[in-house]
């Protein structure tokens, strides 16, 4: 079901300026610069964010608390990139929208939630190393605390931009031509004066409208303002207030004409403070990326009658998915097991691949059964003191039962 949107006074939406600007019928040589760039950070973002994800689940060295995190924000990039771009890539090249009502709804709610969800998982970066450093004894963040921050990170994006499926759909209105007498925007923004001149008007076309259609609607005005706020505002404030403490107990300012910045007396681990360099870095490139696409919502909702071009609306889908493009990189340059990790899984180490054949030998073990591998007891005969079978050389409660010393528990048979 699709709106039927016509220049009248009597149509809530003739005087939106965010609709009438995806209404303006893009040239060959734009259509094809913005089609390119966006199949380029597209391949780059999903590549990454898959080699990211293969790497923590491949190495075992990398599979800290943190990365639970970092895979998290792998998976919400990943959203962005699969599920939208394709579609943002079919708008583009098809200057309408072509693939119906269901999945307008589908691809904005994706392309407010992801993006919440990281941004929310790097809250919870941020209370993670703000515990870690500052009060390591008073809290510890585990895998279950880990993996209940990474769920409720995402339930709370999920629950705040559900109302996506209320606010979008489609809708049909008339587009807007380039060229004879005139640029483009001055055409689409004579619609919104009062001169009895009209712009040059094509055929219909669907759009599927970017921000949350507001020129007449309160309903439309608070809900922009709310996924603001809560997506974006709120958590920059926290982010901000926390790291500055990380930062003041890790760093203060040095001597003049010494050095500019030392570090403290406090006990930090030097391996923390890299960890904290890092997710410095991360976080503000990614809450820098992700303004462009907040500020623009939150320029129309104080502005909805005011014509926006299309540039803008593509200029913010193309910094969400650069924001994937980025995380990658950035783990590349500052952390050697990620390095690393990316070699061994391309076969590129010195190991050549020995995670592939690497097995484990245990009390059940078939290699232990058949090839009889182990340290067993043994007289001048040949004949075995400590167990009756191979395999039992394994189980090392029988050396703990002999031990001088008991020990409270028994020790792990598995070796890798």
């Amino acid at each position: 079901m699709t709106t039927n949107i016509t220049n009248t006074a009597n149509d809530p939406y003739h005087d939106d300026g965010a609709i009438a600007g995806l209404t303006v019928e893009a040239t060959t040589p734009a259509v094809f610069v913005e089609s390119l760039t966006l199949v380029v950070l597209w391949l780059l973002s999903t590549v990454g964010n898959i080699l990211v994800c293969l790497v923590v689940h491949r190495s075992r060295r990398i599979q800290s608390t943190t990365n639970f995190f970092v895979v998290s924000l792998a998976v919400s990039d990943l959203c962005v990139s699969v599920v939208c771009a394709p579609f943002v890539a079919s708008r583009i090249i098809g200057d309408s929208w072509l693939v119906g009502q269901f999945f307008c709804k589908l691809v904005r709610f994706v392309q407010h939630a992801a993006p919440a969800a990281t941004i929310f998982v790097l809250v919870s970066i941020c209370i993670d190393r703000y515990y870690t450093i500052i009060y390591p004894l008073s809290f510890k963040v585990t895998r279950g605390t880990a993996k209940r921050m990474i769920v409720c990170s995402w339930v709370s994006a999920s629950l705040i931009s559900s109302l996506c499926f209320f606010f979008f759909e489609v809708v049909k209105t008339t587009r807007v031509k380039e060229g004879g007498g005139g640029s483009s925007h001055s055409k689409a923004s004579s619609s919104f004066s009062s001169s009895s001149s009209s712009p040059a008007l094509g055929d219909e076309v669907l759009v599927c409208p970017t921000f949350v259609p507001a020129a007449n609607d309160w309903g439309g005005l608070t809900y922009i303002v709310v996924l603001v706020v809560c997506q974006y505002l709120l958590p920059v404030l926290i982010v901000c207030c926390l790291y500055v403490r990380v930062v003041g107990y890790i760093w203060t300012a040095g001597t003049p004409g010494v050095r500019v910045i030392t570090r403290t007396n406090n006990p930090v681990p030097r391996a923390k403070v890299k960890m904290v360099k890092m997710l410095l870095v991360v976080t503000a490139t990614t809450l820098a990326v992700h303004a462009p696409f907040y500020m623009a919502q939150l320029a129309y909702c104080f502005k909805p009658k005011q014509f926006l071009d299309r540039k803008v609306f593509i200029f913010a889908f193309w910094c969400l998915t650069a924001t994937g493009t980025s995380k990658p990189l950035l783990y590349l340059y500052y952390n050697a097991n990620f390095r690393r990790g990316c070699k061994e899984v391309f076969c590129m180490s010195a190991m050549r691949c020995y995670r592939s054949h690497t097995y484990a030998i245990t009390t059940a073990s078939m290699f232990g059964k058949k090839n009889y591998v182990g340290v067993m007891e043994i007289n001048s005969n040949g004949q075995t003191l400590a167990c009756d079978s191979p395999v039992k050389a394994f189980n090392r409660s029988l050396h703990v039962e002999k031990s001088a010393w008991p020990l409270n528990g028994s020790l792990p048979s598995t070796y890798v």
